[in-house]
């Protein structure tokens, strides 16, 4: 009787410890799979398109919302007869070109379109467009090193940070009145209030640490817990996308791989950043390593 007893509270022992096993597996379990043209997280099948909601409750950890409102404007395009285009720019400026004459002199900026006139002669058509404003979500999981933008309560596209937005990009701020401020890597001095507010946009939408789950394909695994900053060529090699058909188009082929899904439309944008020649290397050391993998649809268009 008594070695049943023994037994039994043995057995007890053995489920609590594989329970709370399972339980902390689960809980570390941070993985993006595709397989036979389908995504997977965690082994749950997801999708772009799906309710972000329902997105939420796979992933089924802590999350924040990063909203940002994109303000209305109206486009000004102006053309002539012998190829030449303005437009307003960002500045307000009338900014004029013309590919047939490629002349340094004309093409440049002015202050109205009175005054380009002068140097040109009158245009030949003007449209004017109104483009309403729009407002921009992401859900941001900060533990986890991925964020997701939300279009219409929907997944629209997921992104993974494998390598910080801090140690690839350098701060802006605004120069203030008074003695020159000393020169440093950490910050960009600006005359553009623009540049520090898409910065601190930019920075709010991503996650507070990088990515160190793993990322497979078709049963090859990247882990990347153990691929450092300089270990691009090892995930092309743990995932064997090396041949051709994942060369991203044009001339940018040893810049990132492209994974095309005919499912959903879908596009696995791996993005390669090398900071070879930049002065924020001397900050945070050499890194040759995986950008991001962002999933999105795409058109015919992206292929070319």
């Amino acid at each position: 009787m008594l070695k049943k007893i023994n037994n039994l509270i043995l057995l007890i022992i053995i489920m609590t410890q594989t329970i709370s096993c399972q339980e902390k597996a689960n809980k570390n379990t941070n993985s993006f799979q595709i397989d036979k043209k389908e995504i997977f997280y965690n082994d749950k099948k997801i999708h772009l398109g799906m309710p972000i909601e329902e997105f939420a409750k796979i992933v089924n950890s802590e999350y924040r919302v990063a909203k940002y409102s994109i303000p209305g404007r109206t486009d000004k395009v102006w053309t002539w007869k012998d190829g030449g285009e303005a437009y307003v720019n960002d500045s307000g400026k009338i900014k004029y070109y013309n590919v047939n004459t490629n002349d340094d002199s004309l093409e440049k900026e002015y202050n109205s379109i009175e005054e380009l006139v002068k140097k040109v002669g009158n245009y030949e058509n003007f449209k004017e467009e109104k483009v309403s404003g729009q407002e921009q979500i992401f859900y941001v999981w900060d533990k986890l090193g991925f964020n997701v933008a939300v279009h219409d309560n929907t997944v629209g596209q997921i992104n993974l940070y494998p390598i910080a937005f801090t140690k690839r990009e350098t701060e802006y701020k605004l120069r203030v009145p008074g003695p020159p401020m000393p020169q440093s890597d950490d910050y960009i001095l600006t005359d553009d209030k623009t540049d520090v507010e898409n910065y601190q946009v930019i920075l709010e939408r991503q996650p507070k640490t990088e990515f160190k789950g793993t990322f497979s394909y078709d049963g090859n695994t990247a882990d990347f817990a153990k691929i450092g900053y300089t270990d691009y060529n090892k995930m092309v090699k743990d995932l064997r996308i090396e041949g051709s058909s994942y060369d991203p188009p044009g001339d940018s082929k040893g810049w990132g791989r492209k994974i095309w899904l005919s499912y959903d439309n879908c596009l696995i944008d791996i993005r390669r950043y090398n900071n070879d020649g930049k002065t924020i290397k001397d900050k945070v050391g050499k890194i040759d390593g995986v950008l991001s993998i962002e999933i999105w649809r795409f058109t015919d268009e992206d292929r070319k």
